[in-house]
């Protein structure tokens, strides 16, 4: 039968149109009763969800087509992609490059140097490109010496570290830079600067006339000193001689005298410092009295040389000997009373002054004091007083160094003359023992050291040279030791002045 709305074909039995769901009211209505409502409701559910299923099924398999139409898609997309980035690095790491090379050199051949140092550096090692970075530089350093940028110019050629003529190059520019100091006047610029570039001649020439300059102005000793660090020593006496002369003749008798002496021999220097030396340390006693430098210089000066220093002298040492006797400083007094020899009671004041710095030694220094005592001999109780300071040494000290320093000799004495510290001493002990190696170690203010060394039995006396051409100034030592076992024996410490 047919549903009497929608017309479709339809089940006899059936109360609903299971298309539109209207209620049957045809032939069948002869059925009425026989069927629950809800059965036929759960049928008509049943016919509906069948119809759904069908519709998903049909569904899936198209958008499983869809899908899998997609899928391939996207692999190809995924592949073309792949080989585009492919061709783009392939194009970065070999096409590119090229392209860049080649727009460098065309800019270096247009005279470009510093855009195609740029791209050249930039390309590393790629090619020639590390050469081309050198000849843009080349090119870029020549182009600052046509423009007299000469200071810039020689930094660039240097830089090239002797690549092609760069070296000729630096130097002549460095020529042309102390040319211009020349002629601004600036000629101690310019002799440094002739010297840095190789040309020492040149560095001569400028300090020659910056020498004459400077002596045109009246400083001789400056220009003395500029003659000598380039070279011409001639001249250097001879400025340095008119500089002591003027000096002398200006009354500063002390500069006089120094520089006379650093002229050694030349012309009549040697006699010239030593009358300008006692005029000087004459005038000071005269105004002062006696004092350390009135004493040490006239026996720097004169003692060998000069009759009236020769008796001026025992004066001054026996006058300042009194002086530190009466500040306790027993040391210089020993050695003040000493240089007096025979001028009124010295030597008596020699061994109370000896016996004095002994006898304070003993609890600081018993070893100086040793020493001290040893050479005053039989002097009052020194020998019992020599034996206490023995006893407060420990055994391992038995070996003794002279303690104290001196002017000129006894026990530890330390000069200095010229560019040279001489070192004397007296080594020993007080018990018959095998040899013993003592060494001496001169070490400066930088940590510089040198040594030197002297066999010892039982007790013996020796001295040791050290230069000071190349000593640091500052607080420097004296360190006295066994070479066996290290040990030290006496410390001395002293000052290394500066000196030109």
């Amino acid at each position: 039968m047919r549903c009497g709305y929608c017309g479709k074909k339809i089940s006899e039995t059936a109360r609903f149109c299971p298309y539109c769901g209207k209620k049957n009211t045809g032939d069948g209505s002869e059925f009425a009763g026989k069927f629950d409502p809800e059965d036929d409701l759960l049928v008509i559910k049943a016919q509906e969800i069948f119809s759904e299923v069908q519709h998903v099924q049909r569904t899936s398999k198209y958008e499983s087509a869809v899908f899998e139409k997609k899928r391939v898609r996207k692999a190809a997309v995924i592949l073309f992609a792949a080989a585009i980035c492919a061709a783009i690095c392939f194009s970065a790491n070999l096409i590119v490059p090229a392209i860049r090379y080649s727009n460098a050199e065309k800019l270096y051949e247009e005279g470009d140097s510093a855009g195609a140092e740029k791209i050249f550096s930039e390309l590393g090692d790629y090619k020639s490109s590390a050469d081309y970075v050198r000849k843009c530089r080349y090119e870029t350093a020549l182009a600052l010496m046509d423009e007299k940028l000469y200071p810039e110019a020689a930094d660039a050629f240097t830089s090239l570290d002797g690549y092609a003529d760069s070296n000729l190059l630096a130097a002549e520019c460095m020529v042309r830079i102390a040319d211009g100091y020349a002629d601004e006047g600036d000629l101690r610029s310019a002799a440094s600067v002739y010297a840095a570039a190789g040309k020492p001649e040149l560095a001569k020439l400028a300090a020659k006339r910056r020498a004459e300059a400077l002596a045109k102005s009246g400083d001789y000793f400056s220009a003395a000193d500029v003659s000598q660090k380039y070279g011409n020593i001639d001249d250097a006496r001879e400025y340095r001689y008119t500089g002591a002369s003027e000096a002398q003749k200006n009354g500063d008798l002390k500069i006089a005298a120094d520089n006379y002496s650093k002229l050694g021999d030349y012309k009549d220097s040697a006699g010239l410092a030593e009358k300008c030396a006692y005029e000087y340390f004459k005038s000071e006693y005269d105004k002062n009295g006696a004092s350390e430098e009135t004493a040490r210089g006239f026996y720097s000066y004169f003692v060998r040389n000069d009759p009236d220093s020769r008796e001026l002298f025992p004066k001054i040492a026996y006058e300042y000997g009194m002086k530190c006797f009466e500040k306790k400083d027993f040391s210089t007094a020993s050695d003040m009373f000493r240089n007096a020899g025979a001028y009124e009671n010295a030597e008596e004041m020699l061994y109370k002054a000896r016996y004095a710095l002994g006898d304070s030694l003993i609890e600081t220094d018993p070893a100086s004091a040793r020493s001290v005592f040893a050479l005053l001999s039989t002097y009052s109780d020194s020998s019992e007083k020599k034996k206490a300071a023995a006893e407060k040494l420990d055994s391992d000290e038995s070996w003794y160094v002279d303690g104290y320093t001196s002017v000129n000799g006894y026990c530890t004495s330390i000069f200095c003359k010229d560019d040279v510290l001489l070192v004397s001493c007296t080594a020993g002990t007080d018990y018959i023992s095998s040899p013993v190696t003592i060494l001496l170690t001169f070490k400066d203010s930088a940590g510089n050291e040198v040594s030197a060394d002297c066999e010892v039995r039982n007790s013996a006396s020796f001295g040791v040279n050290f230069s000071l051409s190349s000593a640091a100034a500052g607080k420097a030592e004296i360190i006295i030791s066994r070479k066996d076992n290290g040990s030290i024996l006496r410390t001395i410490p002293i000052v290394i002045s500066d000196r030109l």
